[in-house]
């Protein structure tokens, strides 16, 4: 390979590129140190001028390696300090230069991302034409310099976009992780679509199961690790029994049940642990609650293993609410719900802590949810297929929430009017 005094290269001073990052150069030092140069310096002749066509970061890099006493080997020959091998881009073969090209595409650094994957993705096609056990490790070593960890990853990833620019998508984000993500959130949503159809096969209202009786007792009898997802509107522990009022149009509604403080707490104190024993490894937990016992119900549940989410999710319902003093207070149209999860299950897309519904025809529960609610909840965890429970169902909002999205429901019910409601839900489904 002829060789050229590298004082006489001269730099176009037409080069876009004007910083070279110093951790860069000292990566490709040492890739040359320790593999040898693998391409040489692209040059073209132009009358008594010799110009550099490709290769500005190899010659620095080399450089600094002959300062620091370093070799220069191009294949098996050892080249005297202050020489390069050279060629021009007309004495490489088509193979060659493709490969000079990419090489040099894949180190630099004005590329968009979406460039520098191409780029990538092409040299690896080479590689594997030149040798078929070429690995994403040996890519990710030519490349960056290192074979492990996040430069194997990041390597991959970049192989994976590659094939995906025609996504306008995947095109427009601002970098290799954001499309990456953004991949991985289409093949979630393709494979839901795709479980739905397989699920819709034999799904039906049938496979719903209404419970007649003391939740306490039923969960600690129920099979261990069986819901995916529990979504649920427990007594609040605010008195609701004594407000005889539901933004004026409930009065003559009853609770039927103590809403005292200390009952709730003992209510809550003694489900936590056993939904806990019937939730599935990796599960999520969407529960009702009064503000004033958020944070209680978050150490307790949190100290039985769930991540729970630091603040409340906010269901504003519209059109409705409750009037706690008639005489003297405002409309309360807003309530909570604690979030939490376990086995870092993951949510199916990111949405906001504020939900806004509308309330359903009133059925004659005093705390009835509506259907949008719950759908809307279910929806953040669950995937077609998955089962969810209600531990205190009411009047049922669970079917038909968990039905539209092909969802396998439990909800228990100990007032015998309430579970009726239950029951006629399930029936009214199609």
């Amino acid at each position: 390979m002829p060789a050229i005094h590298i004082d006489k290269i001269q730099i176009p001073p037409t080069r876009q590129r004007r910083e070279f990052e110093p951790a860069s150069l000292l990566r490709l030092q040492e890739s040359i140190e320790r593999l040898g140069l693998m391409h040489p310096i692209v040059v073209r002749y132009e009358a008594e001028n010799v110009w550099l066509v490709a290769g500005e970061r190899r010659l620095r890099a080399i450089k600094e390696m002959w300062c620091l006493g370093g070799k220069l080997f191009y294949g098996d020959e050892m080249y005297d300090s202050g020489f390069v091998p050279i060629a021009t881009m007309g004495e490489l073969d088509p193979l060659e230069a493709l490969d000079a090209e990419l090489s040099e595409n894949i180190i630099r650094q004005d590329l968009t991302w979406q460039e520098r994957a191409e780029a990538l993705a092409a040299l690896q096609r080479l590689r594997l034409a030149l040798n078929p056990d070429h690995r994403v490790a040996d890519l990710a070593e030519e490349a960056t310099g290192r074979r492990d960890g996040s430069y194997h990853d990041e390597t991959r990833k970049q192989l994976l976009v590659a094939r995906h620019l025609d996504n306008p998508k995947v095109a427009g984000a601002k970098d290799v992780k954001e499309a990456f993500k953004i991949l991985r959130r289409e093949e979630e949503t393709k494979n839901f679509g795709l479980r739905a159809i397989e699920v819709g096969r034999t799904f039906g209202k049938h496979l719903h199961s209404a419970l007649h009786g003391d939740c306490l007792a039923w969960l600690a009898e129920a099979t261990p690790g069986t819901f995916d997802v529990i979504c649920t509107d427990p007594p609040y522990g605010m008195g609701a029994d004594s407000f005889g009022d539901g933004a004026g149009r409930l009065t003559a509604i009853e609770h039927s049940y103590g809403d005292t403080q200390d009952e709730f707490k003992r209510l809550l104190t003694a489900t936590a642990p056993l939904l806990g024993r019937v939730a599935k490894p990796s599960a999520a937990l969407y529960l009702c609650c009064d503000l004033d016992s958020f944070h209680w119900l978050r150490e307790l549940f949190r100290g039985h293993g769930w991540y729970v989410f630091r603040t409340p999710l906010i269901n504003v319902k519209s059109g409705s609410g409750r009037v706690p003093l008639p005489d003297q207070g405002p409309r309360r149209q807003y309530e909570t719900i604690l979030f939490a999860f376990r086995g870092g299950r993951k949510v199916n897309s990111i949405q906001s802590d504020v939900i806004i519904t509308r309330g359903d025809e009133q059925l004659g529960h005093g705390a009835q949810k509506p259907v949008e609610l719950f759908r809307d909840l279910l929806s953040r965890s669950c995937r077609p297929g998955d089962s969810v429970l209600d531990p205190f169902a009411g009047t049922g909002t669970i079917f038909p929430a968990a039905h539209a999205l092909k969802c396998l429901a439990t909800g228990i019910e100990q007032e015998s009017a309430y579970y009726g409601m239950c029951v006629e839900r399930i029936e009214e489904l199609e």
